[in-house]
């Protein structure tokens, strides 16, 4: 089975138990996002006081007064015409997580509006895959994303299409996010110092496409999930409860070379993955999709104790803990038609064809907090020149006792390596834009920069983390 690597011992099963939603049962049918699927479009963010499920409320914000936010789809090869509107009383950009767009269309914080409208015009020509959009202002994109603004952005092509893939109703995009809640059941973003400079802001709930205690009805057949981890901070460990293998199809950039069974996989705040899950070879009428416990590499321990200590009343990160429901129909559909054993063809760099090797090294200062190269953000500060077309190595290196989901805007890597037991993850054998870095981890990730020429961002997508200064800039000559 996939992921063997994440196998924890009963001691640290029996530490990371905590209980996470205090649901008695799964009630609330799964939200479907609105759908997008023309290529000239309005998101008009506005600020809203609105309600999740019959127990919980937020003074937050929306997407085309919608919760959760649309559901963006379009075809490789389209013009996204798009108008941004911002009407939330903040400053505020969108970034198109993952896609490959010019650095005016990328969302840079420095192109953030406090009102009125932003207009992006680019193509789309890159594979098809699970990306995403959200806001990317200085210092207050954990705020934004945590009260509402996040959703799909769904490239299709000829390749994957020909893979005769669920589609329709047999397709389900599942937007993973945890929230925190008072006891009079209103969600609250309120991160603590520790929280925004080691653990991130860590909820007690679960919700799934804004669904709280959410269950979807499937029928005896095979469906495409499309896994999106839009937490600020935390990770799952996702599996069924019963650790029933699943089929992983696609990672952050897309379809992997080929189709990997595995049994558990775990997704930091940024990644996706494609898995399909054949209901009928299940048993039993209800499958719970759970997040198992893992452990966090050196300090982890001193990590989750130190938030308790402090205030911080959620389940550590590790916890284990249930996600949705799936209630099983007793309907069978049609045969499934047999996967190709290479499910894309994908042309990765080499190393024998890098031009540069770079050292990212991800640091803690004292009264400071997270670094990169020992330096916070600061808006127009080129911290690295990278020539256009160049193929180069970035190694990574977690000097930190907390774990970082490094994202780099506008290019996608391939993961090469990474130091300790865990070597490359199933979903990190296709393409990648953020890569989960532990503390003490070394990770290899090469990639060739042909986005157009101008400056671009990378950071941790612990959104604390980022908020907190851990970003730097790279101008692409």
């Amino acid at each position: 089975m996939g992921s063997g690597a994440l196998a924890l011992s009963s001691l640290i099963s029996s530490c990371r138990t905590n209980q996470m939603n205090g649901y008695d049962e799964f009630i609330n049918t799964l939200e479907q996002p609105p759908l997008i699927n023309n290529q000239n479009f309005t998101l008009a963010a506005s600020s809203e006081n609105y309600s999740i499920g019959e127990n919980y409320q937020i003074s937050g914000f929306q997407f085309n007064q919608s919760y959760p936010s649309p559901t963006i789809k379009c075809q490789h090869g389209d013009r996204i015409k798009a108008i941004f509107e911002n009407q939330i009383g903040q400053d505020s950009i969108i970034h198109w997580h993952g896609l490959i767009v010019p650095p005016d269309m990328d969302g840079h914080p420095k192109d953030a509006i406090s009102g009125g409208a932003y207009e992006y015009d680019f193509l789309i020509n890159q594979r098809a895959g699970t990306y995403w959009y959200h806001p990317h202002p200085d210092r207050i994109t954990g705020d934004q994303v945590y009260k509402g603004l996040a959703g799909f952005f769904i490239v299709e092509d000829e390749e994957e299409k020909a893979l005769d893939l669920p589609n329709g109703e047999f397709e389900i995009p599942l937007l993973i996010q945890d929230r925190r809640s008072t006891s009079s059941g209103e969600i609250v973003y309120d991160p603590s110092m520790h929280e925004q400079m080691m653990t991130g802001f860590l909820g007690d709930k679960v919700l799934i496409n804004g669904t709280p205690a959410a269950f979807k009805d499937v029928k005896k057949g095979r469906y495409r999930v499309r896994l999106l981890n839009g937490s600020n901070a935390r990770i799952y460990n996702i599996a069924f409860q019963n650790q029933l293998p699943f089929t992983l199809i696609g990672g952050d950039g897309g379809l992997l070379p080929k189709a990997l069974e595995v049994d558990q996989l775990l997704l930091a705040p940024g990644e996706r993955a494609d898995i399909l899950i054949d209901f009928s070879k299940f048993s039993q009428e209800r499958a719970s999709l759970v997040s198992l416990p893992f452990d966090i590499p050196s300090s982890g321990g001193m990590m989750n104790g130190m938030g308790n200590m402090m205030g911080g009343s959620s389940p550590e990160q590790g916890a284990s803990f249930k996600l949705m429901e799936f209630k099983i129909i007793d309907e069978r559909v049609g045969s499934i038609p047999e996967l190709p054993k290479e499910l894309s063809v994908s042309t990765f760099p080499e190393e024998k064809d890098a031009a540069l090797r770079r050292q990212i090294d991800l640091n803690m200062q004292m009264m400071k907090g997270h670094t990169i190269n020992g330096k916070q953000f600061e808006m127009n500060r080129v911290d690295l020149q990278v020539k256009q077309g160049q193929i180069e190595i970035w190694e990574f290196i977690n000097d930190t006792p907390t774990p970082h989901p490094m994202h780099i805007h506008a290019i996608q890597f391939k993961v090469l390596d990474r130091s300790g037991s865990r070597g490359i993850l199933p979903h990190e054998t296709g393409w990648k834009d953020t890569v989960l870095v532990m503390p003490g981890e070394h990770v290899r990730v090469i990639m060739k920069f042909d986005a157009p020429k101008g400056m671009y961002v990378f950071h941790c997508h612990n959104l604390e983390h980022e908020d907190s200064g851990m970003m730097a800039n790279y101008e692409i000559t």
